[in-house]
């Protein structure tokens, strides 16, 4: 399987005190009621390959402190593939994932990563920025996941 992404943006809110490549990836196998991203959930978009990662990484690099993927449950070892090699190639970019699935259980290997969400879209609990989340961003700090949500408040 090889992962595909729809858009990207710039984003300010979703990882705290980063600006972020927001790379959004089609194919979203959880489908949530009341999602604001449908478009994702269709099998479309542009490989991310290597040389698509490095080309939207180069042509934001000097507005960027961070690499976010939106999605990616689909092919999880992917997205941690793609992560090790931003971390190997931008050490200096932090790297999230956005994921909807209730926790990552593939991965030993959150040193790819310094910002992991997990959670289903609940629309009744809200986004991450509702205390009534049930949504959790976590910052990895030594292999360890650090609770971060409450800072999007």
């Amino acid at each position: 399987m090889m992962l595909k992404y729809r858009d990207i943006a710039i984003g300010l809110q979703e990882i705290p005190n980063e600006v972020s490549l927001v790379i959004n990836i089609a194919n979203c196998p959880f489908k949530c009621k009341g999602c604001n991203t449908k478009h994702l959930w269709e099998d479309s978009g542009e490989l991310l390959s290597y040389e698509n990662l490095e080309m939207l990484i180069d042509s934001t690099i000097q507005d960027i402190t961070c690499v976010l993927f939106m999605g990616g449950d689909v092919a999880p070892d992917e997205i941690n593939e793609l992560a090790a090699y931003i971390r190997n190639h931008y050490p200096d970019l932090k790297i999230g994932w956005y994921s909807g699935g209730e926790t990552i259980t593939v991965f030993t290997e959150y040193q790819n990563f310094d910002y992991l969400k997990f959670g289903p879209f609940i629309k009744k609990l809200g986004p991450l920025s509702s205390p009534k989340t049930n949504q959790r961003l976590y910052k990895v700090e030594g292999g360890v996941l650090r609770n971060i949500t409450r800072l999007l408040w």
